[in-house]
């Protein structure tokens, strides 16, 4: 009887799992070049050619507690995430500023409409940089490499330098769908060409789910998921191996020393990811992580489709440092989005910036030039990040596997208490009967 227990226990966590769960849906509603038309056509003509993308998508409830999110590729790309509540305000876009790529005047961009809501919080990740290395040991580990190789063995790229297509940005608002791609890199060695893309495909969600594509990854209505695909790119050594350089932002109540942290999360399930037994949480506020951004995702990418068991490959993440204003990630920053909607805040004591590499590949996976395809899947959002609960087939595996043998040992014991007792019931009966006919017998002489 111990399995019933044991069932009890995981059911009553599946439970907790599912009601501390936003269960919340939202209506969506998604803007390419926000407010663009409000200005000259010269000036969207301008944002356009020059790959400057900015896709607006308001995530609405029916208590005006609202979700705003900015994705843009205006100095490499990012996504901030600002939520609102008490009033229906939408975010407004002064496209003279956001072309102008400086500082002073970028500042002030992205503002609210009136009448102002109230700013509950703010965040916002940032892909700062594509790292290339030649990986000749095969070690698959970006620290080890940062400490052994040479800079000849290194091709840094800003993403502020790529430039990223007007044309396939394939925006769906019916799904709020999107793409960024680059087909072209502008700091690549003379006479050097690329072919290939690289590309962020966004899909923002307005209920609970989960993707149906590996690894997938179970999803709520306040976050955004994404693919990060590298395919068909040519690399600059033959033991390439590639990392992205991300930086998250978050505007605190408190002071700056309430730090970010990743937290690793372990299962005994790999149901939706076969062999993959890890989540990844990036939170910006994990003492309070109802309140708080998220960046999730598993340690797994894929190197060819179809995604699988067989084509997959690790994802591994270096410690988090703190990025300060004299930086080169500081830099970076100062010319995205950021500044135009976090403004003079962007560098007060109030706003932490943390920032990390994240590598792709695993020793003897034949690195990245094997089938010149990288598929990672991550996602940004508000709130406590979904996590996976023990699955009902799961649940009734164990259940049996731990029931069966002690239903077992006992069946079999009361089996054995039984036996006895007939054996002891059997050798008594005549015992009596013999002491009766022998006191019957004693009685009649």
């Amino acid at each position: 009887m111990a399995a019933f227990p044991t069932m009890k226990v995981f059911i009553l966590a599946s439970i907790l799992t599912f009601v501390f769960c936003d269960i919340e849906k939202r209506d969506l509603k998604t803007w390419s070049w926000p407010d663009c038309e409000k200005y000259n056509e010269t000036i969207c003509n301008e944002a356009k050619q020059n790959g400057s993308i900015v896709i607006y998508v308001k995530a609405s409830s029916e208590s005006n507690d609202n979700l705003h999110y900015v994705f843009s590729t205006i100095g490499g790309p990012s996504v901030v995430v600002l939520r609102t509540t008490n009033v229906n305000a939408n975010l407004t876009f002064n496209w003279e500023k956001l072309l102008q790529y400086n500082n002073s005047l970028i500042d002030g961009a992205i503002t609210f409409s009136d009448p102002q809501p109230n700013i509950e919080y703010k965040f916002a990740v940032v892909f700062t940089r594509l790292l290339e290395y030649d990986d000749t040991d095969d070690s698959a580990d970006l620290d080890y490499c940062e400490k052994h190789l040479n800079l000849t063995s290194w091709n840094i790229r800003d993403f502020s330098m790529f430039h990223w297509s007007s044309d396939d940005l394939k925006v769906n608002a019916s799904t709020n769908t999107f793409v960024f791609n680059s087909t072209s890199d502008v700091m690549i060695k003379t006479n050097e060409t690329r072919n290939g893309s690289i590309s962020f495909a966004f899909s923002v969600k307005h209920d609970n789910g989960r993707a149906s594509d590996l690894p997938r990854m179970l999803y709520i209505a306040n976050e955004t998921m994404f693919d990060f695909v590298i395919a068909n790119y040519t690399p600059s050594f033959n033991n390439s191996r590639f990392a992205l350089e991300v930086v998250v932002v978050s505007l605190s109540n408190e002071a700056a020393s309430a730090d970010m942290s990743v937290d690793l999360t372990k299962s005994i399930d790999d149901e939706y990811t076969p062999g993959v037994f890890e989540i990844i949480d990036w939170l910006t506020n994990p003492k309070q992580s109802h309140i708080s951004g998220f960046f999730q995702w598993k340690p797994v990418s894929y190197i060819s489709l179809p995604r699988g068991r067989n084509t997959a490959t690790k994802v591994e993440h270096s410690d988090l440092k703190n990025v300060d204003k004299s930086s080169s990630s500081a830099k970076l920053l100062n010319n995205t989005v950021l500044l135009a909607v976090f403004n003079e805040s962007l560098w007060n004591g109030k706003t932490v910036k943390r920032m990390a590499n994240i590598s792709f590949g695993l020793p003897k996976d034949g690195f990245y030039i094997k089938n010149n395809y990288t598929a990672w899947t991550a996602a940004i959002g508000y709130g406590t990040p979904p996590a996976d609960s023990i699955s009902i087939t799961v649940i009734i595996t164990i259940s049996a596997g731990l029931g069966l043998p002690v239903l077992i040992i006992i069946v079999g014991g009361i089996y054995s208490i039984i036996r006895k007792m007939r054996k002891r019931s059997s050798g008594y009966e005549p015992i009596n009967a013999g002491s009766i006919n022998r006191n019957y017998t004693q009685q009649s002489d």
